[in-house]
């Protein structure tokens, strides 16, 4: 081997030996400094433990049982007998049987619901139902439903007269509420 590469390797490995000792003492810091450091953590904090008995959580949860209770509307129980009207009837399946009008059947939805907001407008109670057939979606604009199919001709009169629209009536079938639109 050459005597310059000699030096050279013993160099490095004399380098590298002090480095190996020096340069952990050098970021290490001082000894002061990590006790500084340790000692500026703080404590945790003390924590107020709440005993609780069995009877104190069923206590609350009566308490907040009748506060709920409070805030919830009453109820009011319709006495009426509605059997005994002359308007009311009822069909084969012991449903009442209701009647609306059928004001506009639109593809559009946009549509529909212009017509749903002009009629609510005028204090007519309106809702809209969906329907499928071949040619495609249909929205059906309604009035009503009311048991009395005498005064849905009166009003089917008033809106034909104020909105120029002559309406169909026919029947109310709770079970078409499942395609109803938006109330």
């Amino acid at each position: 081997m050459d005597v310059k590469l000699k030096q050279r390797l013993l160099g490095a490995v004399i380098l590298t030996s002090l480095a190996i000792i020096v340069l952990p003492a050098l970021f290490n810091g001082s000894e002061e400094e990590r006790i500084r450091l340790k000692s500026s953590v703080p404590e945790p904090p003390q924590v107020a433990v709440e005993r609780l008995t069995v009877q104190d959580v069923a206590l609350k949860i009566e308490q907040r049982a009748r506060d709920s209770e409070a805030r919830l509307p009453r109820e009011v129980v319709d006495e009426a007998n509605y059997l005994n009207r002359s308007d009311f009837i009822v069909d084969k399946n012991n449903l009442p049987v209701n009647w609306s009008i059928r004001l506009g059947s639109f593809k559009d939805k946009q549509n529909a619901l212009r017509l749903r907001e002009t009629l609510r407008a005028k204090n007519y109670r309106s809702y809209i139902l969906y329907a499928k057939n071949n040619s495609g979606d249909l929205f059906r604009v309604f009035v009503g439903p009311s048991s009395s199919k005498a005064a849905l001709a009166e009003i089917a009169d008033k809106i034909e007269g104020t909105l120029n629209l002559k309406g169909q009536i026919v029947r109310y079938r709770i079970e078409d509420n499942k395609e109803m639109l938006s109330g």
